[in-house]
């Protein structure tokens, strides 16, 4: 019994351990909305401000019509290739892929150049693996709510952070 207590012990701790390895490591706090998904804080480029949910099951940040005209206005997408795929539901579909220029999550974190899809009817932004796998190792944490990731570019390097500094 003792050694599978203590077993037990240290494979909770794994998680915990794994993140104190990642030398600058950064954790984006994650609140829950009625759905019950996680979203986290994201600033795209010229300070378009989006609730993103975190959806390791979505191949590609995903963006609403909304943001994407937003951002279109601002020069800030440019096609790269048009993809076929199957939806959670099973549905075959095509879409565009675009190339977003900057997205800061929290207040420290920039990532450049990221793919994103914009889905006829998605009515919310999705952070998802284009996105995601930059930013590896990262881990989700419930209590509190976080989004730990390890490979950001700091803010103060961005060009976001002259536009945020306007505001």
């Amino acid at each position: 019994m003792f050694r599978s207590t203590t077993l037990l012990a240290f494979l909770s701790l794994l998680p915990v351990l794994a993140q104190a390895d990642v030398p600058g490591s950064l954790s984006l706090p994650m609140w829950q909305q009625g759905t019950g998904g996680y979203y986290v804080r994201g600033v795209f480029s010229g300070g378009i401000e989006s609730d993103l949910l975190v959806d390791t099951g979505s191949s590609y940040v995903v963006l609403s019509r909304s943001t994407f005209a937003k951002l279109k206005r601002n020069g800030a997408t440019a096609l790269q290739r048009t993809i076929r795929g199957t939806t959670a539901a099973g549905r075959s579909m095509e879409a565009k892929v675009y190339l977003i220029s900057e997205l800061a999550l929290g207040e420290t974190c920039v990532l450049r150049d990221i793919e994103a899809v914009v889905l006829r009817n998605a009515d919310r932004d999705i952070l998802g693996l284009s996105a995601l796998r930059r930013l590896q190792p990262f881990s989700l944490n419930f209590q509190p709510a976080a989004l730990t990731v390890s490979a950001c570019t700091p803010f103060a390097d961005a060009t976001l952070a002259a536009t945020s500094a306007v505001d």
